[in-house]
């Protein structure tokens, strides 16, 4: 019977205790005393039984602790009763709830909400902080049911959002209630806002960066929690909180929002509420009088939302937003600290919306990935001045492969490894890839970041190079295509690896007291870890592409570079993902268009809109 006590206070629901009072008179009362919890509900062990043989009764000692943020945890009694026939009875007073409550009183509480963490640049400079917002709304109590409901459509159209959904809402909320239409940062409140019947401007603060558009993708949003967040966090949240709903404003939700303070009060009930003893206490003992005052049982303060310091350089984020301002489509450019991973920028186009395409997309790299090729060629023996036939076209298990349209037709032949790099051959680049072990290309890939399972600790995808399982799986792969994805992040990271003559694998939250990367990787180094003179033949071969190859719209900005280029077929349509990477003394870059018309005449403007 103990036992079934501790588990009918911990579910909340008593009913189907066995009482020495009716059961509906201790539910009701039951429901009286907690309504003020907002459904919590306590962990309760049972730590000791004393047994009276005298009266027959069991005294049950119980220890309860309720989470509501920070842990509220007391001792409470239990008396079963010993009925004969009928059993155990739960002898019924309100102090097995809680020790201090009587029939006149009830528990009620109150949260004092934490302050939201910032989010620092790095220069440890707030990017993302409480900034001032208003929310836009209809004020039901100042206006008429029906002048409601043509003011929601009035200010739904003002304000560009669905006003069929705005309307709804205004009508299926209460008679007095505000219902918010939309938040928006101070300022940006469209005019004649004010004319419309009803209309209420309520300031607040919102967690936001400085922009609509400031490395949204990456920082994310946060916002009021919605219906469906307080419905799936198990009483985690409710109403009125803020919660990051994508990227670190998500990812780094719990160490942002903090802990909420909570008071605990032993509530006077109202007359029509108040329950006396069932048992008469003796005339002579002290009789419980009604308190006029609350009483605090249980305080927490609020603990404030830590700070999350990143490496992203403001003036790096803003200059690659403007390289991508005019892009059409979708569009990423990503910088790394060349010889960290750090990443210094992680842009998208507009047309990308608060999608992280930079970090999280997914795509065939095309002939960037020419560089992870070579690294295997290397491996297998070639130096940047081995040859290797550059044919017109190649067939591998029958399936024909040739070179770009406007490859250039003196470049064909028996030419170096440098050379069929700096021009992207494919047709050479199938011919190596075919000539190396089936897991060169992986292992040469996650030499140079690409393809290696890491948890940054916010939404990236680092590419997957999967084993071919046929000879056509290995050609594709030896020109970026086919099964081979990479994201603008990964392709970054494979740029930085051979400028910095070391695997790079890239990095966006760091320590705030040390200044150290955080380390949430769960995998281990590369299988080969790129040696300095793997490096050192890699930047030659990229440094060719600038001299003279596929990426001279880069001289005198970048030391070395790599162009790319590959299909895919939308909606029966035979279209092309553009790329570039490359990479100075102090940067490394990867540039992504997803609809274009080469590496060198999409992608490269936008390395050099970033670096000029």
């Amino acid at each position: 019977m103990a036992n079934q006590v501790a588990s009918a206070l911990a579910s909340g629901d008593i009913s189907s205790l066995p009482f020495n009072v009716p059961t509906d008179q201790a539910v009701k009362e039951y429901g009286i005393v907690m309504a003020g919890l907002d459904g919590a509900t306590p962990q309760v062990q049972v730590t000791d039984i004393t047994y009276q043989q005298d009266t027959q009764q069991a005294i049950v000692r119980l220890n309860q602790t309720y989470d509501l943020g920070q842990p509220w945890q007391f001792p409470s009694l239990v008396t079963l009763d010993y009925a004969g026939s009928a059993g155990w009875q739960v002898d019924w007073t309100p102090t097995i709830i809680q020790p201090a409550l009587d029939g006149y009183t009830r528990l009620s509480s109150s949260r004092q909400l934490a302050t939201r963490g910032e989010i620092l640049a790095d220069d440890q400079s707030p990017i993302v902080y409480n900034r001032p917002v208003e929310r836009v709304g209809i004020d039901k109590s100042q206006v008429s049911a029906d002048q409601a409901l043509d003011s929601a459509r009035a200010l739904a159209k003002l304000l560009g959002i669905n006003a069929d959904n705005y309307v709804t809402k205004v009508k299926n909320g209460g008679p007095k209630q505000f219902v918010i239409a939309i938040t928006l940062r101070q300022g940006m409140v469209p005019a004649g806002t004010d004319k419309i019947p009803g209309t209420l401007l309520q300031a607040a603060t919102m967690s936001l960066g400085p922009s609509t558009t400031f490395a949204i993708g990456l920082l994310g949003t946060a916002g009021d929690a919605t219906a469906e967040d307080i419905q799936n966090s198990g009483g985690k949240f409710h109403e009125g909180d803020t919660v990051g709903h994508s990227g670190l404003q998500a990812s780094q939700d719990t160490a942002l929002r903090g802990t909420d303070g909570v008071t605990v009060y032993l509530t006077p009930r109202a007359d029509a509420d108040v329950m006396v003893p069932t048992t008469p206490l003796p005339s002579d003992s002290p009789q419980p009088t009604p308190s006029t005052e609350r009483q605090v049982l249980f305080k927490a303060d609020p603990v404030d939302g830590a700070s999350v310091q990143t490496t992203l350089n403001v003036d790096a984020q803003m200059k690659a937003e403007k390289a991508l301002a005019h892009q059409s489509g979708v569009a990423a450019l990503v910088v790394l600290d060349v010889h960290t991973g750090a990443i210094l920028a992680a842009a998208n186009s507009p047309d990308s919306g608060q999608n992280s395409y930079a970090t999280t997309g997914r795509y065939a790299p095309g002939s960037t990935f020419k560089v992870s090729t070579a690294l295997a060629m290397l491996r297998a023996g070639s130096t940047p001045d081995s040859h290797i036939d550059c044919p017109t076209s190649v067939t591998v298990d029958g399936m024909k492969f040739t070179n770009y349209s406007d490859y250039g037709s003196s470049h064909y032949g028996n030419i170096t490894l440098r050379q069929a790099v700096a021009y992207s051959c494919n047709t050479a680049m199938i011919n190596g890839a075919m000539s190396v072990g089936d897991d060169a290309l992986a292992n040469a890939a996650a030499s140079l970041g690409i393809g290696v399972d890491h948890d940054l600790g916010f939404p990236a995808f680092l590419g997957s190079v999967p084993s071919p399982i046929t000879g056509t799986d290995k050609a594709a792969a030896g020109i970026g295509q086919g099964a081979v994805l990479a994201s603008p992040l990964s392709m970054a990271a494979e740029a930085a690896s051979v400028a910095s003559g070391h695997t790079v694998v890239p990095y966006l939250l760091v320590d705030p007291d040390t200044g150290q990367p955080i380390d949430t990787s769960t995998s281990a180094t590369p299988p080969d870890p790129l040696t300095s003179q793997e490096a050192s033949q890699l930047r030659d071969i990229m440094g060719a592409v600038v001299q003279y190859g596929t990426g001279t719209g880069l001289q005198g900005l970048a030391q070395g570079a790599k162009t790319g280029s590959a299909e895919f077929m939308d909606n029966g349509t035979m279209k092309t993902h553009a790329w570039m990477i490359a990479y100075t003394s102090k940067y490394a870059i990867a540039a992504y268009v997803h609809i274009g018309s080469s590496g060198a005449g999409t992608a490269g403007p936008l390395i050099k809109s970033f670096l000029s």
